[in-house]
């Protein structure tokens, strides 16, 4: 396929109109060929701007449940109202991606507690068993979470816990279920950390682990259709590896393998679902050929992780709907992973090679999406700024540097993955829906560089130091959340200003009609909205609106 039908445009916004339970209304409705009704894993824009973005890139309409539903930070969502409101809105959708946090919790912070009881955590979920029994034909796509080792840093307090409780349950790992040394240790910590801390977090653990098994048991009898178990930040050892083995075990046992998936991940997990329901619509399956730019991927575990990257890999373009494939002359799509040098000598040697190699690819016409996954919560900034001096960044199916291996990895296959999904359909969809699905494309494919370097390695340690300027905490703002996110909409928008000058007067291809090719523009960055979406400055939302002629 020509290079440049990898280029395309998905209108900006469906503007969201909510009523109090109802399915969202658009203003001004866009077409979309298929409507997915997502239950997010919270409110932050990895689970919801990022897979609507994906969605609309590939002609879908993604639906969240209203704001007030799935709370906000520390605020648990409602599960009981988010189940009405699913079956409410049920028979306007195509298929569901649901996950089980938010329904059974209130989503991944209140995972981490043990407030909600297990019976009432069962309620919350029935929804999914009555959503299959109601519509059989639709698929219903369900994740959940192994809880990861750590509390959540929601305070200077909570803090100190995140880096005891992760050695406790390294080493209650080590000591007790392996017999290895370090019973000391173990003690001291336990010592350490408050009963009513460390009993809470066996509450939530215990609690979360019946849930997932119960998934497990939920496929093999037909209420789901695929399943993906994601494991929060984690290490080699700690108690999530027992936890782990049962699943997979309970797994084997049921003979489901082909549809419950197991990794490293979390955050990425909705966008990698709403990517496979773009293929199963399609009824497509893009053939990913993998590259490492440093080690290969069964030599590195990645930081959090706790498996070979190679077996993560895998994992998330299965799961993305996609096919691995071992020759290059096979491929769909070119999957180019940063990965580490074997010695930091080598670093600018392997750097300029993935950027090298990107040339060669694009410069055959070939798709490449780029995995920046080497740095957790970054891009490496070497490699951005000379892929960016050097290479079309329009050409590029996919790119994400964001949070863990993981999180960058399961970003840059289900984007690529979906885009592609659509790209190669030779239906003919008219000029209309070709430059919405670009459009959303350019903007995500935007917004992933001017977040992933711009605010994390420009914008987010100079708002680091305006907070303990001000006296703040970067994990609760408090009175300062005002002052701070001004300055957050500041530095960022100038940081997406500049990326934008690697997209702006770039001619694109939108699609075909006949014997007639259709071309737009990227002609102007119309808006660029930024908001801390909660009160500290790990994360930031950042939705750019462009304008295609």
């Amino acid at each position: 396929m020509k290079h440049w039908r990898r280029v395309f445009s998905l209108g900006l916004a469906v503007l969201l109109l909510f009523s109090s339970m109802g399915m969202v209304a658009a203003a001004g409705k866009e077409k979309s060929l298929a409507t997915i009704l997502m239950v997010p894993l919270d409110d932050r824009p990895a689970n919801t701007y990022f897979p609507q973005q994906v969605g609309k890139a590939a002609g879908m309409e993604v639906i969240i449940p209203p704001k007030e539903m799935i709370g906000r930070y520390t605020e648990p969502g409602n599960g009981e109202e988010i189940s009405k409101w699913i079956l409410k809105n049920a028979d306007q959708a195509d298929g569901f991606v649901i996950s089980t946090s938010m329904l059974a919790y209130g989503g991944l912070v209140a995972s981490r507690t043990g407030v909600k009881s297990l019976e009432d955590s069962l309620r919350d979920i029935q929804v999914i068993k009555k959503l299959k029994a109601l519509y059989p034909n639709k698929p219903v796509y369900v994740y959940d979470t192994i809880q990861r080792l750590a509390v959540t840093a929601i305070n200077d307090e909570y803090l100190k816990y995140y880096s005891l409780i992760s050695e406790w349950a390294v080493l209650y790992d080590k000591v007790v279920n392996l017999g290895m040394d370090g019973k000391e240790r173990l003690e001291q910590l336990e010592a350490l950390i408050p009963a009513s801390v460390l009993e809470d977090y066996k509450k939530a653990r215990a609690r979360n682990h019946t849930v997932n098994q119960l998934m497990i048991d939920w496929v093999q009898e037909g209420y789901i259709d695929y399943l993906i178990l994601s494991q929060d930040d984690a290490a080699p050892y700690g108690v999530h590896r027992a936890e782990r083995e049962i699943l997979n075990a309970k797994v084997n046992e049921l003979q489901v393998q082909d549809k419950v998936s197991v990794f490293p991940g979390a955050d990425e997990v909705d966008v990698v679902l709403v990517s496979r329901f773009v293929n199963h619509f399609f009824h497509s399956s893009p053939k990913f050929f993998v590259e490492y730019g440093g080690i290969q991927g069964h030599d590195w575990i990645a930081p959090f992780e706790d498996t070979t990257f190679d077996y993560n890999v895998q994992k998330h373009i299965i799961s993305a709907g996609g096919t691995l494939v071992g020759s290059e002359d096979q491929a769909d799509i070119h999957l180019l992973l940063n990965t580490p040098s074997s010695s930091s000598s080598s670093r600018s040697k392997d750097i300029d090679g993935l950027v090298n190699r990107t040339k060669e690819l694009l410069a055959k016409g070939k798709q490449v999406a780029i995995g920046d996954v080497l740095i957790v919560n970054k891009a490496e900034e070497e490699l951005v700024m000379k892929l960016a001096r050097s290479v079309d960044l329009t050409k590029l199916l996919s790119y994400s540097g964001w949070n863990t291996a993981g999180n960058a990895l399961g970003i840059t296959v289900g984007h690529a993955a979906s885009r592609y999904a659509f790209i190669v359909q030779t239906s003919g969809f008219g000029v209309p829906l070709y430059e919405q699905t670009a459009k959303a494309h350019y903007e995500f494919l935007l917004h992933r560089f001017a977040k992933d370097q711009g605010y994390k390695n420009v914008v987010h340690p100079a708002a680091r130091a305006y907070v303990q300027q001000l006296g703040a905490g970067e994990f609760d703002l408090g009175a300062h959340y005002d002052q701070v996110n001004r300055f957050v909409q500041e530095k960022l928008t100038e940081q997406t200003e500049y990326w934008y000058q690697y997209f702006d007067s770039k001619q694109v291809y939108i699609g075909s009609r006949g014997n007639k090719d259709f071309y737009k523009t990227i002609s102007s960055l119309e808006s660029v909205h930024v908001k801390l979406p909660w009160p500290r400055i790990f994360e930031a939302e950042l939705e750019p609106t462009i304008t295609l002629k």
